[in-house]
Order: structure tokens, then C-alpha cells, then sequence
């Protein structure tokens, strides 16, 4: 049996057993998944990055936000819209998202990340308007899929992955706060986030206001 892993962005037509799929959902910083996308395509690694258009975190669509997710592309990763179903009366308001996402950044959205799927984990294979979802069985239960979420150490986890049988392809989730960001525990890394972010907020606001005195 052929164990090696072949990494893909295309999230089709796939063999999970021998697939790796690596998924970044952006909850907190543009910027951060930039410096990690940057960092991948140095190491020949093509990924998937989960983009939200409801976030009270950062502006996907400001001028700066175009342009980092724009070089994402151009690295020659795959960007894709992260879902937050609490943002909208009905499911069905996520074609708005998909149309606005795909011309803005030219893009075809064939797969979609939920933000804290919830009630989806109890139907995985529920689509959104005809478009696959990163926790349907194909990706959730017929591969093995692990996840950094909370801050949570995942390294002894794919060592284990990888000293295994490996009869699963891997479904990733690495979310790029944890590791382009500094400190010891989750709650360092995220106070060093708000402090960067507490940078750029002020340096916008200098450039925005004239008398703004700091």
C-alpha cells in the first residue's frame, strides 16, 4: 500500500488516503496569514486560507486586506471564504458572501470552512448552496483530521499521524495566530496579537486624524 502523502489544494476530486490537506481559517489577522503563506511557498507548500467577510477582527475588504489575500493567490495558494452562520438570518444569505468573494478576488469557491460549526458537526455532509463544507465526511471522518484550535500543541499529534499506518490522508488545521505570533501560552500569543493590532490602530488613526495626539 502507498503510504506517501501528495499535498493539494484542490479540495475535488481526491484520494484521502493518500492526501494532505492543509486548511488555515482566519479568525484574527490578514497580516499573520500573509507572513505564513510567505513562509509555505518558500517550502514548496501549497495551502488552503479560509477568509472571513464577517469578522469584527480585521476587514477583508479594505485596500491593505486586498492586497495581502491578492499575494496569497499569487503564491499560488488556494482562498476560499470561513463561513460564520451566526452572521445572517438563513443559511442562504452565504451566496451573498460567495458573490461578493469571488469578484472581488477572482476566485471560484468550491469549498467552504465554517466558523464554529456547532449544529453543522451533527449533519457534516449539509452543503451551502450547492458548495462542500471542510467538515463533511469526505474531509472530517474519512480522513484524519487535527486541529490547532485554542492554542492546542498539534506537533505530537501528527508525529503520531505519521508514525502510524497512515491508512488516512490528513485534513490540517493550522490557524495562522498561533504560529506567526509570540508567546509561551495561548493567552500570551493573543495579547501580543492585541498589541499589534493596538499598534496599527494607532498609526491609523494618526494618519486618518491630524490632531490626534498620543
Amino acid at each position: 500500500m502507498n503510504n506517501n502523502l501528495t499535498p493539494t489544494s484542490d479540495w475535488r476530486d481526491i484520494e484521502s488516503k493518500n492526501t494532505l490537506l492543509i486548511r488555515h481559517d482566519i479568525d484574527f489577522s490578514v497580516d499573520f496569514a500573509h507572513k505564513l503563506a510567505l513562509y509555505e511557498s518558500e517550502l514548496g507548500i501549497r495551502s488552503t486560507y479560509f477568509f472571513m467577510l464577517t469578522s469584527n477582527m480585521y476587514n477583508l475588504i479594505s485596500s491593505e486586506n486586498q492586497r495581502l489575500v491578492k499575494s496569497i493567490i499569487k503564491l499560488g495558494h488556494k482562498v476560499s471564504i470561513h463561513f460564520d452562520p451566526t452572521a445572517h438570518d438563513t443559511i442562504e444569505d452565504f451566496e451573498h458572501e460567495k458573490i461578493l468573494f469571488e469578484n472581488i478576488f477572482n476566485v471560484d469557491v468550491d469549498i467552504v470552512s465554517i466558523h464554529r460549526p456547532g449544529p453543522f458537526l451533527d449533519n457534516n455532509n449539509v452543503s451551502l448552496n450547492g458548495i462542500p463544507q471542510t467538515y463533511s465526511d469526505k474531509y472530517f471522518k474519512r480522513m484524519k483530521y487535527l486541529s490547532d484550535s485554542g492554542g492546542r500543541d498539534v506537533l505530537p499529534l501528527i508525529s503520531d499521524y505519521l508514525c502510524g499506518d497512515r491508512s488516512q490522508g490528513l485534513h490540517l488545521l493550522i490557524h495562522p495566530i498561533w504560529w506567526t505570533s509570540k508567546g509561551s501560552s495561548p493567552t500570551e500569543t493573543l495579547n501580543f496579537w492585541r498589541k499589534h493590532n493596538s499598534d496599527f490602530l494607532t498609526a491609523e488613526v494618526r494618519l486618518n486624524c491630524k490632531t490626534y495626539e498620543d
